[in-house]
């Protein structure tokens, strides 16, 4: 594989294990074999692709769960309903996440937020992630660009209504800016997942 970007270095990755060729030197880089001697010692290259395949692989296989669900949910070569399973991990990882960290939902003053706040709030970090991994690479679509495109798309997918009228305000707290945080912290986690599989490119070059 050529190192051109830990993203597309997962998605060749997970590509290449329905070739049963690879399957024997996949496992053997996810035992840690050490790729590169391989590369100097093996003229066969689809093994030694195989070999590259496994390191990606075994550094994706050993993260955390939502860190694992990030990079096959953003940049695995999934279908819809695989990915799903993903999305799921990672919606749970940001409600939890941000909730810890204090964030305030939009109306709800000094007391706890209620049982709809919190409900819109918990699809409203699906929808982020939805859109993050839509724009993406490989995707590189547009998501839900603008306010209503997110207001509409969490009634229609997921019945649930979130007031986008006051998005953007910042004397108080608003959807907008919840929006903006959650980005933020997928933007930390695909940092902390891409960081795990670089590695191998910096390993490479050296």
């Amino acid at each position: 594989m050529r190192y051109n970007s830990a993203r597309q270095m997962i998605f060749d990755a997970y590509r290449m294990t329905g070739d049963s060729v690879m399957a024997g030197a996949i496992d053997r880089a996810r035992l840690g074999n050490v790729v590169q001697a391989t590369q100097k010692q093996n003229n066969d290259w689809r093994i030694v692709h195989g070999l590259e395949a496994g390191a990606v692989i075994s550094r994706v296989e050993a993260l955390p769960v939502h860190l694992k669900a990030m990079a096959l949910y953003c940049y695995g070569p999934l279908t819809r309903e695989e990915r799903g399973e993903y999305l799921d991990e990672i919606q749970v990882a940001l409600y939890r996440e941000l909730l810890a960290d204090g964030i305030r939902l939009p109306g709800q003053g000094r007391g706890k937020p209620s049982q709809k706040q919190l409900n819109q709030f918990y699809w409203l970090c699906r929808a982020a992630a939805y859109h993050y991994a839509e724009t993406t690479w490989p995707y590189s679509r547009s998501g839900l660009p603008t306010p209503k495109a997110v207001q509409r798309f969490m009634l229609e997918d997921y019945g649930v209504d979130v007031e986008v009228r006051d998005w953007a305000r910042k004397d108080r707290s608003a959807w907008g800016g919840i929006w903006a945080r959650i980005l933020a912290c997928l933007d930390t986690l695909d940092n902390r997942c891409l960081g795990v599989v670089a590695q191998l490119m910096y390993a490479e070059a050296a």
